[in-house]
């Protein structure tokens, strides 16, 4: 068990409400340094279910046992069933009550409450640093942000000793409703983190409101943050983790299309059977052989959010087709680009082909490493995700649609880009892989 450091005085839980009015909109404070608004995903699945099998406690209510401090040695002390976490005056760096255990991939849940407003958060994949010249060892990672202030990013993620904010809060109407999600900072509120892989979404209340692409960190402990500050006093309980354990689990509202290892939800562009062109082993689809043939989905999607992880191999060329009719349909562009002999900007990795080029900044991985993709489809909006980043999107029906596809190989196809169609991934005559390809419907 740990040694608590006790201040002088005793610590009384103060029944104060405090009252907030929801932010307004308009508003809110400037965008944290490097990070652009338009390219933050959005968070729009419903908050896992926290009460299936499978989770276990990670605080027994009743003593410390199994969390250590880390940072700076403030007080934390069981009361009432809760971990009470008293901020002291003077104290640096902040302080973490962190698990004797790491975890990878998970979702975790957490019950948390002010009852001295100050700066807090609840770390994941954490560790620390190596000790400074006072033998502190400073902790690093992602932190669930807490935050009473009138900021209210409380879910946001911030990068404790990684640099900064890597998901905040501040979209005047994309994250209004997870800003207004706490509506008593002195009651008890919930957090649940999920991540898996390099995907980290997060709810406060149920309401969603981060959703990260990051591979900065993949495991480590959770840490439970004091800030250094004249004074503050949090309290956490129903503290608990299910571990996924590489399991495919998402959030409600997803279909994994290679959830069976096999090509049921498949057929070729010309409806017979998969052929023996493209195998899938472990989740891994390969197109491996000559005349192996494009593939498509047996099921038809309009409005739909389609996310993936692709790999091409050295001047390889491939694509993700949608709302595709006889077999055409706009396409997400898979391509090495360093190698591949082309040169038209709408040509390239995650272009919106022969309509949008990709951003030239777009943060593509190099051939043989594998890059995130995304696609979304809703109404009138398309856009192409690239490791976290928007990095192509068009209005169908505006004017810049219209001239550009005037000008694009399909000016003459009618309905192109419209209604129901299946999902397409394109024989090139190249090798190329792809991997956690997971759909929903919007």
């Amino acid at each position: 068990m740990i040694q608590l450091f006790r201040i002088v005085t005793p610590i009384i839980l103060l029944g104060i409400t405090h009252a907030y009015s929801a932010p307004d909109a308009n508003a809110t404070k400037s965008w944290p340094k490097g990070i652009n608004p338009a390219k933050l995903l959005t968070n729009t699945d419903a908050e896992p279910d926290v009460n299936q099998p499978g989770f276990i406690e990670l605080f027994n209510g009743k003593d410390l046992n199994g969390w250590s401090i880390q940072g700076g040695q403030m007080t934390y002390e069981v009361i009432d069933g809760a971990i009470v976490g008293t901020a002291i005056p003077g104290v640096k760096p902040n302080s973490f009550l962190c698990t004797d255990d790491t975890y990878d991939d998970f979702i975790f849940t957490a019950e948390f409450k002010w009852d001295i407003p100050s700066n807090s958060g609840i770390m994941f994949r954490a560790d620390t640093k190596q000790p400074d010249k006072n033998g502190v060892r400073r902790v690093f990672g992602y932190q669930s942000e807490m935050d009473q202030s009138d900021r209210r990013w409380t879910g946001g993620i911030y990068g404790e000793g990684m640099g900064g904010w890597k998901y905040p809060l501040s979209k005047p109407q994309a994250h209004a409703a997870a800003r207004a999600a706490i509506k008593d900072h002195s009651a008890w509120n919930r957090m649940t983190i999920y991540a898996n892989g390099d995907v980290i979404k997060t709810w406060i209340n149920g309401v969603p409101c981060s959703y990260l692409i990051n591979d900065e960190r993949s495991e480590g402990f959770f840490g439970l943050q004091l800030h250094t500050g004249p004074k503050g006093i949090v309290a956490w309980r129903n503290i608990k983790v299910k571990e996924l354990n590489g399991s495919p689990e998402e959030p409600e509202g997803w279909t994994d299309l290679f959830a069976d290892d096999d090509f049921s939800e498949w057929e070729q562009a010309n409806g017979k059977d998969v052929g023996s062109g493209w195998t899938i082993k472990n989740g891994v689809v390969h197109r491996h052989s000559m005349l192996a043939g494009s593939i498509r989905t047996r099921q038809s999607y309009e409005d739909f959010e389609l996310i993936f992880e692709w790999k091409i191999s050295e001047s390889g060329n491939s694509g993700i087709k949608y709302r595709t009719h006889k077999n055409l349909g706009p396409e997400y562009q898979v391509l090495d680009d360093i190698n591949y002999p082309q040169s038209k900007p709408t040509h390239l990795a995650a272009s919106l082909y022969d309509l949008v080029a990709a951003d030239d900044a777009k943060p593509i991985k190099p051939v043989g490493e594998w890059n995130t993709g995304r696609i979304v489809a809703d109404g009138n909006q398309l856009e192409h995700w690239l490791n976290g980043e928007m990095v192509a999107s068009v209005t169908l029906g505006n004017d810049d649609w219209q001239r550009r596809f005037k000008q694009s190989k399909y000016k003459n196809f009618k309905n192109f880009a419209t209604g129901k169609g299946p999902i397409l991934l394109q024989d090139h005559n190249d090798e190329v892989w792809f991997r956690n390809m997971k759909v929903r419907e919007l």
